[in-house]
């Protein structure tokens, strides 16, 4: 008889014994998703995921740079999203590996890290574009930055001249050339938004052109800002009355962009003979297109000139960047006349 009872009281804790069992595997398991180190005790890892990586093959990197605490369970969750649904309260659609880069530290939990793994964030690329490039120089920058050929931006770019605003833009390598022209005339648009005299051309096609053709001359000119407006009153005045320009900047672009010879370091009377559209030298007014691609300071100041008489300008300090303004031809003749590119090729 007491034999019999103590078989049913050991068959009365057998559930018991298992529902323990499990519910501590079940809270073991749910301490190996948990985060392994506090913050400030954190390892942080960059982790570059190329396509086709699996995600055992991730989770054991995982273990073994110490960012968590189990491969296997990491890996397992992987598999079976529903149990990794319930140890971790996260949607079980989450958990998927895509091919990208993403920052991961022992700070944070599986679910954080398995957000991060399935965002698929790209490496992006820092790429500068100063103030004054032309778009073929523009396209040299990118393809060796590896953004994009040079020739499939120039393709996308047709026509573009002067909108691809110079900044500094953080891209996707091997992106389409049209989405990084689109990403350089949108910012563009929203750079001319913030200056009232610009943005009220926006409607305005043929005068945002004449506009951007005029800033391009300029920023190819000036060296210092302030200087920027005055240069712009010249040749507002010289456009005004039916004379060339006289930009040096232009005959350079004849020569490299046109004729693609090298970039010059003097300007020869020969060279202001070129016949081109272009040769401010031999046409009045402005140029069919702009010649580069301008910065704020350029743009801003051909929406803006100053007020002057003047008609000439002529670098005198070349280290310091400063120009002599004069009203006359005489007076300029007096200053000398040396025919120096402004702003080299870069």
């Amino acid at each position: 008889m007491k034999a019999a009872n103590k078989i049913a009281s050991a068959l009365f804790l057998v559930p018991f014994v298992f529902v323990a069992l499990a519910a501590g595997g079940f809270f073991y398991l749910k301490s190996l998703t948990e985060a392994r180190d506090l913050p400030q005790e954190q390892k942080v890892l960059r982790l570059k995921i190329e396509k086709g990586d699996t995600a055992k093959k991730v989770a054991a990197l995982l273990q073994n740079e110490k960012i968590i605490k189990s491969g296997a369970v990491f890996y397992a969750l992987a598999r079976f999203p529903k149990a990794a649904a319930l140890l971790t309260k996260e949607s079980p659609q989450i958990f998927c590996v895509k091919s990208g880069v993403c920052d991961l530290a022992s700070s944070m939990d599986a679910a954080a890290i398995y957000k991060e793994l399935s965002a698929g964030h790209e490496e992006l690329v820092s790429v500068s574009i100063p103030e004054g490039l032309t778009a073929t120089k523009i396209a040299a920058r990118l393809d060796s930055a590896g953004i994009c050929s040079a020739q499939d931006f120039m393709n996308a770019a047709a026509g573009l001249e002067g909108f691809l605003f110079p900044d500094t833009y953080s891209l996707a390598p091997k992106s389409a050339a049209n989405k990084v022209v689109q990403i350089m005339t949108e910012n563009f648009y929203k750079k001319i938004s913030e200056v009232p005299s610009l943005a009220a051309m926006k409607a305005d096609k043929a005068a945002l052109l004449r506009t951007v053709t005029l800033a391009s001359i300029i920023e190819r000119e000036y060296r210092s800002a302030d200087e920027a407006p005055l240069i712009a009153s010249v040749f507002t005045n010289r456009i005004k009355a039916g004379i060339g320009l006289y930009s040096c900047a232009t005959v350079e672009y004849v020569i490299t962009e046109i004729l693609g010879r090298p970039h010059p370091d003097i300007i020869t009377y020969d060279d202001l003979k070129i016949q081109s559209p272009y040769n401010t030298y031999i046409n009045a007014g402005l140029p069919p297109a702009p010649i580069c691609n301008p910065g704020l300071v350029a743009l801003k100041a051909a929406a803006e000139p100053a007020k002057t008489d003047y008609y000439y300008f002529q670098l005198m300090d070349e280290k310091a960047g400063r120009h002599v303004f004069t009203k006359t031809l005489s007076e300029h003749v007096e200053q000398g006349a040396i025919f120096k590119t402004k702003k080299a090729s870069r």
